[in-house]
């Protein structure tokens, strides 16, 4: 348990969803995500 506990504080804390990227055109990739789920 500790270890999953660890593993998603070092996820999300490396991995910046609100980051845009140029490659989706500048949207977040939660945003993105959540488009691509609507289709």
């Amino acid at each position: 348990k500790h270890a999953q506990i660890e593993l998603f504080k070092y996820i999300e804390g490396f991995y910046n969803r609100k980051r845009i990227h140029s490659s989706i055109n500048y949207m977040a990739p939660i945003e993105f995500e959540k488009l691509c789920r609507a289709v």
